[in-house]
């Protein structure tokens, strides 16, 4: 955080996934200023919930019900790596949308390949009215379908990428007020550390690669960016 503060970096939303890992996020949104958080079980790691899903979700509710807890996630649905079945993940993503709903957070989204389906899931459960999709990934005409839902679609470090003109395409086709930015760090680092660690002290690398995408300068782009961040997870950033 200090890193982070120094390249003007100043508030954090930390995103545990697992129980134990969640906790974890907990302890230290309580110990660090400027350092919010998300709690969830990620569609990749799904054996807990499996085991006992009641059980799961009552952590991750209890977890989430801390004021400084600002989002329910990562979820949702991977069918890259599909280390748990298709009807496991919705089974989960359901639980979680309906925690999210419950609890007011803003619902933190995972999609990997599974573009169709998470839209399908979202449509036909009772959103939570903050919906996030992290680390977008999709192309122009899937960003139109989320922004057209109301969804936050979030760009990380690959949108800097040579190899990202369509992710760049589909930023420039989100409205100015569902952007949002991140790291998912440690994964994503933008150019010209691709391949690196990621950290939050890299985010303003990020910011010059959307802005040039979206056509903003990216000191207007940042306060745009930290409006919506405000919106998006119910922050008080004034």
């Amino acid at each position: 955080m200090e890193e982070a503060k120094a390249a003007g970096v100043d508030v954090v939303v930390d995103i545990g996934m697992g129980t134990v890992e969640s906790a974890a996020t907990v302890a230290r949104v309580l110990e660090l200023e400027g350092v919010y958080g998300a709690v969830g079980v990620h569609p990749n790691d799904l054996a807990e919930f499996e085991a006992d899903a009641d059980a799961t979700m009552s952590t991750i509710a209890s977890l989430a019900s801390n004021d400084r807890i600002v989002g329910v996630g990562e979820t949702g649905l991977d069918f890259y790596r599909e280390h748990s079945s298709p009807q496991l993940q919705v089974e989960a993503f359901r639980a979680h949308i309906a925690l999210a709903r419950e609890l007011d957070r803003a619902l933190v989204v995972h999609c990997r390949d599974a573009q169709q389906r998470v839209l399908e899931v979202l449509d036909e459960a009772a959103t939570p009215g903050r919906v996030i999709m992290h680390c977008f990934s999709g192309d122009e005409a899937y960003a139109r379908e989320c922004a057209r839902r109301g969804f936050f679609c979030s760009f990380a470090g690959n949108v800097s990428f040579k190899n990202a003109a369509q992710l760049r395409a589909a930023a420039a086709a989100v409205a100015e007020d569902l952007l949002l930015i991140e790291t998912d760090a440690p994964f994503l680092a933008p150019e010209p550390f691709r391949g690196k660690p990621n950290a939050p002290k890299l985010l303003p690398l990020t910011l010059g690669a959307l802005a040039a995408a979206v056509g903003m300068a990216p000191e207007s782009l940042g306060i745009v960016l930290r409006r919506n961040s405000a919106r998006a997870f119910a922050l008080d950033l004034s």
